[in-house]
């Protein structure tokens, strides 16, 4: 994804917070740290599809590359300025972090979360086969 067309990202709603614009791009930040597969393929899915997970299993994904993207600060900075000339890397990496930290505030207060990206049909961004289901708890 071309870091340059941030204004046609869509807007992510983590458990009813809209995320920063940036946040749409934590896949990108997964591909310029040294992180695992895991947390790659966790990622992609998270900013390419509605869809909703385990509380723990987000804590876990969004403490590991927290950490990981402030550990390796300069480094993600530089790799972005290569592709951008308006020095926005430090805003675009702050606004990762600030994604993260407003999704783990979220998660620790819940079992299970869920976001939207905006611009999509359904809760996971696959298409529908027509089939209702109902949860509750029981």
């Amino acid at each position: 994804m071309n870091v340059n067309s941030h204004e046609n990202l869509k807007a992510i709603h983590f458990e009813g917070e809209l995320l920063p614009t940036w946040a749409r791009l934590l896949d990108l930040a997964t591909r310029l740290c040294p992180v695992g597969e895991d947390s790659r393929r966790w990622f992609s899915n998270f900013t390419n599809g509605s869809g909703v997970e385990d509380a723990r299993t987000v804590i876990d994904m969004c403490n590991h590359l927290k950490a990981t993207i402030q550990e390796h600060r300069a480094t993600i900075s530089a790799d972005l300025q290569q592709n951008r000339k308006d020095g926005q890397s430090s805003q675009i990496i702050s606004a990762w972090i600030y994604a993260l930290d407003t999704m783990l505030q979220e998660a620790r207060s819940r079992k299970t979360c869920s976001w939207i990206v905006e611009g999509l049909d359904s809760a996971t961004g696959e298409s529908s086969d027509g089939g209702d289901i109902t949860l509750r708890r029981v």
